[in-house]
Protein backbone atom coordinates (compact mmCIF):
# COMPACT_ATOMS: atom_id res chain seq x y z
CA UNK A 1 0.00 0.00 0.00
CA UNK A 2 1.25 3.52 -0.98
CA UNK A 3 0.79 6.66 1.26
CA UNK A 4 0.11 10.09 -0.50
CA UNK A 5 2.24 12.66 1.38
CA UNK A 6 1.61 15.42 -1.16
CA UNK A 7 -2.03 15.94 -0.21
CA UNK A 8 -1.18 16.02 3.47
CA UNK A 9 1.44 18.72 2.98
CA UNK A 10 -0.91 20.73 0.80
CA UNK A 11 -3.61 20.62 3.48
CA UNK A 12 -1.12 21.70 6.15
CA UNK A 13 0.01 24.63 3.99
CA UNK A 14 -3.58 25.76 3.48
CA UNK A 15 -4.21 25.70 7.22
CA UNK A 16 -1.05 27.73 7.85
CA UNK A 17 -2.02 30.29 5.19
CA UNK A 18 -5.50 30.64 6.56
CA UNK A 19 -4.11 31.03 10.06
CA UNK A 20 -1.68 33.71 8.90
CA UNK A 21 -4.41 35.56 7.05
CA UNK A 22 -6.65 35.37 10.04
CA UNK A 23 -3.87 36.74 12.27
CA UNK A 24 -3.21 39.54 9.80
CA UNK A 25 -6.89 40.43 9.68
CA UNK A 26 -7.13 40.29 13.45
CA UNK A 27 -4.00 42.43 13.69
CA UNK A 28 -5.44 44.94 11.28
CA UNK A 29 -8.71 44.97 13.18
CA UNK A 30 -6.88 45.34 16.48
CA UNK A 31 -4.69 48.12 15.09
CA UNK A 32 -7.68 49.86 13.62
CA UNK A 33 -9.52 49.54 16.91
CA UNK A 34 -6.53 50.89 18.83
CA UNK A 35 -6.17 53.72 16.32
CA UNK A 36 -9.88 54.44 16.67
CA UNK A 37 -9.52 54.53 20.44
CA UNK A 38 -6.47 56.80 20.13
CA UNK A 39 -8.28 59.09 17.69
CA UNK A 40 -11.30 59.20 19.93
CA UNK A 41 -9.18 59.96 22.98
CA UNK A 42 -7.31 62.66 21.04
CA UNK A 43 -10.63 64.07 19.87
CA UNK A 44 -11.99 64.09 23.43
CA UNK A 45 -8.77 65.61 24.73
CA UNK A 46 -8.82 68.26 22.01
CA UNK A 47 -12.48 69.00 22.70
CA UNK A 48 -11.73 69.39 26.40
CA UNK A 49 -8.82 71.71 25.69
CA UNK A 50 -10.92 73.60 23.15
CA UNK A 51 -13.60 74.17 25.77
CA UNK A 52 -10.92 75.04 28.30
CA UNK A 53 -9.57 77.68 25.90
CA UNK A 54 -13.00 79.35 25.86
CA UNK A 55 -13.02 79.44 29.66
CA UNK A 56 -9.55 81.02 29.66
CA UNK A 57 -10.59 83.59 27.05
CA UNK A 58 -13.68 84.47 29.07
CA UNK A 59 -11.47 84.91 32.12
CA UNK A 60 -9.53 87.43 30.06
CA UNK A 61 -12.76 89.26 29.25
CA UNK A 62 -13.63 89.30 32.95
CA UNK A 63 -10.27 90.88 33.77
CA UNK A 64 -10.77 93.51 31.08
CA UNK A 65 -14.28 94.33 32.32
CA UNK A 66 -12.94 94.56 35.88
CA UNK A 67 -10.33 97.00 34.58
CA UNK A 68 -12.98 99.06 32.79
CA UNK A 69 -15.02 99.19 36.01
CA UNK A 70 -12.10 99.85 38.36
CA UNK A 71 -12.25 103.63 38.22
CA UNK A 72 -10.49 104.22 34.90
CA UNK A 73 -11.88 106.49 32.21
CA UNK A 74 -11.03 107.21 28.61
CA UNK A 75 -8.48 107.93 27.34
CA UNK A 76 -6.56 106.09 30.12
CA UNK A 77 -8.31 102.72 30.34
CA UNK A 78 -5.65 100.97 32.36
CA UNK A 79 -3.85 100.90 35.70
CA UNK A 80 -0.07 100.47 35.65
CA UNK A 81 1.82 98.25 36.30
CA UNK A 82 -1.02 95.71 36.16
CA UNK A 83 -1.63 96.71 32.54
CA UNK A 84 0.29 98.74 30.01
CA UNK A 85 -0.96 101.08 27.34
CA UNK A 86 -0.66 104.18 25.26
CA UNK A 87 -3.45 106.77 25.50
CA UNK A 88 -2.35 108.22 22.15
CA UNK A 89 -3.14 104.98 20.33
CA UNK A 90 -5.94 104.05 22.78
CA UNK A 91 -4.68 100.46 23.04
CA UNK A 92 -4.14 98.84 26.45
CA UNK A 93 -2.82 95.35 27.23
CA UNK A 94 -2.60 92.98 30.14
CA UNK A 95 0.60 91.20 31.16
CA UNK A 96 0.18 87.51 30.11
CA UNK A 97 3.12 86.54 32.36
CA UNK A 98 1.34 87.57 35.53
CA UNK A 99 0.10 84.60 37.61
CA UNK A 100 -3.47 85.89 37.39
CA UNK A 101 -3.28 85.60 33.58
CA UNK A 102 -2.36 81.90 33.70
CA UNK A 103 -4.52 78.79 33.96
CA UNK A 104 -2.13 75.87 34.40
CA UNK A 105 -0.11 75.85 31.20
CA UNK A 106 -2.63 78.07 29.45
CA UNK A 107 -2.84 81.86 29.55
CA UNK A 108 -4.81 84.77 28.14
CA UNK A 109 -3.81 87.95 26.37
CA UNK A 110 -6.28 90.83 26.50
CA UNK A 111 -6.43 94.12 24.67
CA UNK A 112 -8.78 97.05 25.28
CA UNK A 113 -8.99 99.23 22.19
CA UNK A 114 -10.88 102.33 21.10
CA UNK A 115 -10.22 104.07 24.39
CA UNK A 116 -10.75 107.55 23.01
CA UNK A 117 -12.98 109.87 25.03
CA UNK A 118 -16.55 109.53 23.86
CA UNK A 119 -15.95 106.15 22.22
CA UNK A 120 -17.10 102.71 23.30
CA UNK A 121 -14.17 100.47 24.33
CA UNK A 122 -13.73 97.09 22.63
CA UNK A 123 -12.27 94.06 24.45
CA UNK A 124 -10.33 91.37 22.53
CA UNK A 125 -9.30 88.36 24.60
CA UNK A 126 -7.12 85.58 23.16
CA UNK A 127 -6.58 82.30 25.03
CA UNK A 128 -3.70 79.89 24.35
CA UNK A 129 -3.78 76.39 25.85
CA UNK A 130 -1.68 73.25 25.19
CA UNK A 131 -3.06 70.90 22.55
CA UNK A 132 -3.22 67.12 23.03
CA UNK A 133 0.12 65.27 23.08
CA UNK A 134 2.01 65.82 19.86
CA UNK A 135 -0.32 68.55 18.56
CA UNK A 136 0.20 72.33 18.45
CA UNK A 137 -1.34 74.73 21.04
CA UNK A 138 -4.97 75.73 20.65
CA UNK A 139 -6.16 79.35 20.58
CA UNK A 140 -9.57 80.98 20.80
CA UNK A 141 -10.33 84.71 20.56
CA UNK A 142 -13.36 86.62 21.81
CA UNK A 143 -14.40 90.15 20.86
CA UNK A 144 -16.69 92.04 23.24
CA UNK A 145 -18.20 95.46 22.52
CA UNK A 146 -19.04 97.68 25.50
CA UNK A 147 -20.87 100.90 26.20
CA UNK A 148 -21.15 103.22 29.21
CA UNK A 149 -24.22 102.51 31.28
CA UNK A 150 -26.25 105.61 32.06
CA UNK A 151 -26.01 107.13 35.51
CA UNK A 152 -29.25 109.06 35.10
CA UNK A 153 -31.49 106.69 33.14
CA UNK A 154 -34.57 108.90 33.42
CA UNK A 155 -34.96 112.37 31.98
CA UNK A 156 -35.85 114.94 34.63
CA UNK A 157 -34.01 117.51 36.69
CA UNK A 158 -35.31 116.15 39.96
CA UNK A 159 -36.07 112.51 40.60
CA UNK A 160 -37.20 111.54 44.10
CA UNK A 161 -37.94 108.21 45.69
CA UNK A 162 -40.50 109.69 48.06
CA UNK A 163 -41.39 113.38 47.84
CA UNK A 164 -40.75 116.73 46.20
CA UNK A 165 -41.80 120.02 47.81
CA UNK A 166 -41.53 123.57 46.49
CA UNK A 167 -41.95 126.36 49.07
CA UNK A 168 -42.21 130.09 48.45
CA UNK A 169 -42.05 132.02 45.19
CA UNK A 170 -39.62 132.10 42.26
CA UNK A 171 -39.06 128.36 42.36
CA UNK A 172 -38.64 127.12 38.82
CA UNK A 173 -37.43 124.21 36.70
CA UNK A 174 -36.67 124.06 32.99
CA UNK A 175 -34.14 122.37 30.68
CA UNK A 176 -31.47 122.82 28.03
CA UNK A 177 -28.85 120.73 26.23
CA UNK A 178 -25.27 121.72 27.05
CA UNK A 179 -24.01 120.07 23.85
CA UNK A 180 -25.83 122.89 22.02
CA UNK A 181 -24.32 125.63 24.18
CA UNK A 182 -24.64 127.09 27.69
CA UNK A 183 -27.96 127.72 29.39
CA UNK A 184 -29.90 130.65 27.99
CA UNK A 185 -33.22 131.56 29.65
CA UNK A 186 -34.60 132.87 26.36
CA UNK A 187 -34.18 129.47 24.68
CA UNK A 188 -34.76 127.17 27.68
CA UNK A 189 -36.67 123.95 27.05
CA UNK A 190 -39.60 122.36 28.84
CA UNK A 191 -38.15 119.03 29.95
CA UNK A 192 -37.82 120.26 33.53
CA UNK A 193 -39.78 117.27 34.77
CA UNK A 194 -40.36 116.17 38.36
CA UNK A 195 -40.33 112.39 38.81
CA UNK A 196 -41.46 110.49 41.90
CA UNK A 197 -41.38 106.78 42.68
CA UNK A 198 -44.38 107.17 44.99
CA UNK A 199 -48.12 107.34 44.37
CA UNK A 200 -48.91 108.52 47.91
CA UNK A 201 -50.90 111.69 48.45
CA UNK A 202 -48.76 114.85 48.27
CA UNK A 203 -45.74 113.03 46.94
CA UNK A 204 -45.23 116.12 44.78
CA UNK A 205 -46.21 119.49 46.27
CA UNK A 206 -45.47 122.25 43.79
CA UNK A 207 -47.00 125.14 45.71
CA UNK A 208 -46.32 128.36 43.80
CA UNK A 209 -43.50 126.86 41.75
CA UNK A 210 -43.23 127.03 37.99
CA UNK A 211 -42.48 123.65 36.42
CA UNK A 212 -41.61 123.93 32.74
CA UNK A 213 -42.22 120.27 32.13
CA UNK A 214 -44.27 117.30 33.34
CA UNK A 215 -44.78 115.49 36.62
CA UNK A 216 -44.36 111.70 36.41
CA UNK A 217 -45.44 109.04 38.90
CA UNK A 218 -45.87 105.26 38.82
CA UNK A 219 -49.14 103.79 37.61
CA UNK A 220 -52.02 104.80 39.83
CA UNK A 221 -50.81 108.30 40.62
CA UNK A 222 -53.35 111.09 40.19
CA UNK A 223 -53.08 114.81 39.53
CA UNK A 224 -54.51 116.70 42.50
CA UNK A 225 -53.77 113.80 44.86
CA UNK A 226 -50.32 112.40 44.20
CA UNK A 227 -49.20 115.79 42.88
CA UNK A 228 -50.76 119.10 43.91
CA UNK A 229 -50.27 122.66 42.67
CA UNK A 230 -50.82 125.85 44.71
CA UNK A 231 -52.97 128.79 43.67
CA UNK A 232 -50.09 130.45 41.84
CA UNK A 233 -48.24 127.32 40.73
CA UNK A 234 -48.05 126.11 37.16
CA UNK A 235 -46.99 122.92 35.35
CA UNK A 236 -46.81 122.79 31.58
CA UNK A 237 -45.02 124.04 28.51
CA UNK A 238 -43.53 127.49 28.05
CA UNK A 239 -46.69 129.05 26.65
CA UNK A 240 -48.75 127.67 29.54
CA UNK A 241 -46.38 128.71 32.32
CA UNK A 242 -45.36 132.10 30.89
CA UNK A 243 -48.96 132.82 29.92
CA UNK A 244 -49.96 133.13 33.57
CA UNK A 245 -51.93 129.88 33.67
CA UNK A 246 -52.07 127.94 36.90
CA UNK A 247 -52.43 124.28 37.75
CA UNK A 248 -51.65 121.39 35.42
CA UNK A 249 -51.74 121.89 31.68
CA UNK A 250 -53.53 118.97 30.06
CA UNK A 251 -51.16 116.04 29.52
CA UNK A 252 -48.51 117.32 31.92
CA UNK A 253 -49.19 114.81 34.67
CA UNK A 254 -48.45 111.22 33.67
CA UNK A 255 -48.55 108.02 35.70
CA UNK A 256 -46.12 106.33 33.32
CA UNK A 257 -43.00 105.90 35.44
CA UNK A 258 -42.18 102.20 35.82
CA UNK A 259 -38.91 102.13 37.73
CA UNK A 260 -39.48 100.90 41.28
CA UNK A 261 -36.21 101.89 42.95
CA UNK A 262 -32.70 103.19 42.47
CA UNK A 263 -29.70 101.17 43.69
CA UNK A 264 -27.45 102.58 46.38
CA UNK A 265 -24.31 104.37 45.28
CA UNK A 266 -21.20 102.22 45.68
CA UNK A 267 -17.49 102.97 45.68
CA UNK A 268 -15.48 102.08 42.58
CA UNK A 269 -13.03 99.21 42.91
CA UNK A 270 -9.88 101.30 42.55
CA UNK A 271 -6.33 99.93 43.06
CA UNK A 272 -5.49 102.42 45.85
CA UNK A 273 -6.64 105.59 47.61
CA UNK A 274 -4.09 108.38 48.08
CA UNK A 275 -4.05 111.10 50.75
CA UNK A 276 -3.71 114.58 49.22
CA UNK A 277 -1.59 117.39 50.68
CA UNK A 278 -1.98 121.15 50.58
CA UNK A 279 -0.04 123.94 48.93
CA UNK A 280 -0.17 126.75 46.38
CA UNK A 281 -2.28 126.22 43.25
CA UNK A 282 -1.77 127.59 39.73
CA UNK A 283 -4.25 130.40 40.47
CA UNK A 284 -1.91 131.78 43.14
CA UNK A 285 -4.03 130.77 46.15
CA UNK A 286 -3.06 128.27 48.83
CA UNK A 287 -5.40 125.30 49.22
CA UNK A 288 -5.90 122.90 52.09
CA UNK A 289 -5.67 120.02 49.62
CA UNK A 290 -4.40 119.74 46.07
CA UNK A 291 -5.63 116.97 43.77
CA UNK A 292 -2.96 117.29 41.06
CA UNK A 293 -3.45 114.09 39.06
CA UNK A 294 -6.13 111.95 37.44
CA UNK A 295 -6.11 109.62 40.42
CA UNK A 296 -8.08 108.44 43.44
CA UNK A 297 -7.90 110.37 46.73
CA UNK A 298 -9.36 109.86 50.18
CA UNK A 299 -10.06 112.24 53.09
CA UNK A 300 -11.78 111.79 56.47
CA UNK A 301 -13.80 115.03 56.02
CA UNK A 302 -13.86 118.25 54.03
CA UNK A 303 -14.23 121.70 55.58
CA UNK A 304 -11.37 123.52 53.90
CA UNK A 305 -10.39 124.20 50.30
CA UNK A 306 -9.64 121.74 47.49
CA UNK A 307 -8.12 122.42 44.07
CA UNK A 308 -8.82 119.88 41.28
CA UNK A 309 -6.33 120.09 38.41
CA UNK A 310 -7.02 117.16 36.09
CA UNK A 311 -9.90 115.26 34.51
CA UNK A 312 -11.07 111.90 35.87
CA UNK A 313 -10.21 112.80 39.48
CA UNK A 314 -11.95 110.81 42.22
CA UNK A 315 -12.28 111.86 45.88
CA UNK A 316 -13.76 109.66 48.60
CA UNK A 317 -14.75 111.49 51.80
CA UNK A 318 -15.52 109.07 54.60
CA UNK A 319 -17.07 111.75 56.84
CA UNK A 320 -19.04 114.98 56.45
CA UNK A 321 -18.57 117.79 53.95
CA UNK A 322 -19.00 121.45 54.91
CA UNK A 323 -17.89 124.07 52.41
CA UNK A 324 -18.95 127.59 51.49
CA UNK A 325 -17.94 131.18 51.15
CA UNK A 326 -14.85 132.77 52.64
CA UNK A 327 -11.63 134.37 51.53
CA UNK A 328 -8.36 135.99 52.50
CA UNK A 329 -4.85 135.09 51.47
CA UNK A 330 -5.80 131.46 51.24
CA UNK A 331 -8.47 129.94 49.04
CA UNK A 332 -12.05 130.05 50.32
CA UNK A 333 -13.51 126.83 51.77
CA UNK A 334 -14.66 125.45 48.46
CA UNK A 335 -13.97 122.73 45.93
CA UNK A 336 -12.50 124.43 42.89
CA UNK A 337 -12.61 122.44 39.64
CA UNK A 338 -10.20 124.05 37.19
CA UNK A 339 -11.03 124.44 33.49
CA UNK A 340 -10.43 121.09 31.78
CA UNK A 341 -10.69 119.15 35.05
CA UNK A 342 -13.44 116.93 36.44
CA UNK A 343 -14.25 115.45 39.84
CA UNK A 344 -16.30 112.50 41.04
CA UNK A 345 -17.02 112.89 44.76
CA UNK A 346 -18.14 110.00 46.99
CA UNK A 347 -19.43 110.98 50.43
CA UNK A 348 -19.87 108.53 53.30
CA UNK A 349 -20.70 111.04 56.05
CA UNK A 350 -24.29 111.70 57.04
CA UNK A 351 -24.31 115.41 56.16
CA UNK A 352 -23.13 117.55 53.27
CA UNK A 353 -23.45 121.33 53.45
CA UNK A 354 -22.64 123.49 50.41
CA UNK A 355 -23.12 127.24 50.77
CA UNK A 356 -22.66 129.96 48.18
CA UNK A 357 -19.79 129.09 45.84
CA UNK A 358 -18.97 125.91 47.75
CA UNK A 359 -18.60 124.04 44.46
CA UNK A 360 -16.74 126.30 42.04
CA UNK A 361 -16.98 124.35 38.81
CA UNK A 362 -14.98 126.58 36.48
CA UNK A 363 -15.73 124.29 33.53
CA UNK A 364 -19.35 125.45 33.58
CA UNK A 365 -20.53 121.92 32.72
CA UNK A 366 -22.52 119.71 35.06
CA UNK A 367 -20.94 116.51 33.74
CA UNK A 368 -17.59 117.55 35.25
CA UNK A 369 -18.81 117.31 38.86
CA UNK A 370 -20.53 114.10 39.91
CA UNK A 371 -21.66 113.69 43.51
CA UNK A 372 -22.44 110.22 44.87
CA UNK A 373 -23.94 109.94 48.33
CA UNK A 374 -23.27 106.52 49.81
CA UNK A 375 -26.10 104.87 51.80
CA UNK A 376 -24.89 106.59 55.01
CA UNK A 377 -25.20 110.03 53.36
CA UNK A 378 -28.70 111.14 54.40
CA UNK A 379 -28.73 114.95 54.14
CA UNK A 380 -27.50 117.40 51.50
CA UNK A 381 -28.00 121.14 51.91
CA UNK A 382 -27.27 123.58 49.08
CA UNK A 383 -27.94 127.17 50.16
CA UNK A 384 -27.46 130.63 48.69
CA UNK A 385 -27.53 131.62 45.08
CA UNK A 386 -24.09 130.48 44.04
CA UNK A 387 -23.92 128.73 40.70
CA UNK A 388 -23.87 124.95 41.10
CA UNK A 389 -22.98 122.86 38.05
CA UNK A 390 -23.12 119.16 38.76
CA UNK A 391 -25.08 115.97 39.28
CA UNK A 392 -26.24 114.41 42.53
CA UNK A 393 -26.96 110.72 43.00
CA UNK A 394 -27.87 110.00 46.63
CA UNK A 395 -30.95 107.74 46.87
CA UNK A 396 -30.93 107.77 50.69
CA UNK A 397 -30.51 111.54 51.14
CA UNK A 398 -32.86 114.46 51.69
CA UNK A 399 -31.82 117.29 49.33
CA UNK A 400 -32.58 120.83 50.46
CA UNK A 401 -32.18 123.66 47.94
CA UNK A 402 -32.58 127.06 49.54
CA UNK A 403 -32.24 130.37 47.72
CA UNK A 404 -30.91 133.49 49.37
CA UNK A 405 -33.67 135.82 48.21
CA UNK A 406 -31.72 137.09 45.24
CA UNK A 407 -32.88 136.55 41.69
CA UNK A 408 -30.48 134.26 39.85
CA UNK A 409 -30.69 132.17 36.70
CA UNK A 410 -27.87 129.74 37.43
CA UNK A 411 -28.60 128.35 40.89
CA UNK A 412 -28.46 124.64 39.99
CA UNK A 413 -27.56 123.30 36.57
CA UNK A 414 -27.50 119.53 36.24
CA UNK A 415 -29.65 116.71 37.61
CA UNK A 416 -30.40 114.91 40.87
CA UNK A 417 -31.70 111.60 42.19
CA UNK A 418 -32.43 111.65 45.93
CA UNK A 419 -34.90 110.32 48.48
CA UNK A 420 -36.61 113.71 48.87
CA UNK A 421 -36.09 117.21 47.48
CA UNK A 422 -37.22 120.52 48.95
CA UNK A 423 -36.85 123.82 47.05
CA UNK A 424 -37.28 127.08 48.91
CA UNK A 425 -37.75 130.56 47.44
CA UNK A 426 -35.74 132.09 44.58
CA UNK A 427 -34.17 128.90 43.36
CA UNK A 428 -33.90 127.86 39.72
CA UNK A 429 -33.10 124.31 38.62
CA UNK A 430 -31.99 123.75 35.02
CA UNK A 431 -31.87 120.18 33.78
CA UNK A 432 -29.04 119.46 31.33
CA UNK A 433 -30.61 116.97 28.92
CA UNK A 434 -27.19 115.70 27.80
CA UNK A 435 -26.75 114.05 31.20
CA UNK A 436 -28.81 111.07 30.03
CA UNK A 437 -25.51 109.89 28.49
CA UNK A 438 -23.41 110.55 31.58
CA UNK A 439 -21.62 107.39 32.71
CA UNK A 440 -20.42 106.48 36.15
CA UNK A 441 -16.72 106.38 36.86
CA UNK A 442 -15.51 103.34 34.95
CA UNK A 443 -19.08 102.23 34.29
CA UNK A 444 -19.16 99.99 31.19
CA UNK A 445 -21.45 97.14 30.22
CA UNK A 446 -20.86 94.38 27.64
CA UNK A 447 -23.38 94.65 24.81
CA UNK A 448 -22.19 91.95 22.38
CA UNK A 449 -20.02 88.78 22.37
CA UNK A 450 -18.46 87.27 19.24
CA UNK A 451 -15.81 84.63 18.65
CA UNK A 452 -13.26 85.52 16.02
Amino acid sequence: MRTNYYNQKRNQGSVLLITLCTCVILGILMGSYLQLIRTQRMSVARSQQWNHALVVAEAGVEEAMAMLNSGVKAPNLYVAPVWSGNPLTAVFKNDPNRPSSKFGKGYFEVVITNGFAGSNPVVIAKATVPGPVGSPPLTRTILVNTKPHPTFPVKGPMIVKQSYTANGYNVETDSFDSTQGPYNPSTAGTNGDIVTLSTNANSVVIGNGKINGTVHSPAGGKAGITATVGSNGSVGDEAWVDGGNTGFQSGHFKDDFNQTDFPDATLPNVPAWFTPVGGPAPNGLTYTYLLPASSNYKLPSVNGSIYVSKPNTVLYVTGNVSIGSGGGGSAPPQIYIAPGASLTLYVGGSTTSIAGQGIANATGEAKNFQYYGLPTNTKIDITGNGAFYGTIYAPQADLNLKGSGNSSYDDFTGSSITKTTTMTGNFKFHYDESLIWLSTIGGYDAISWDEL
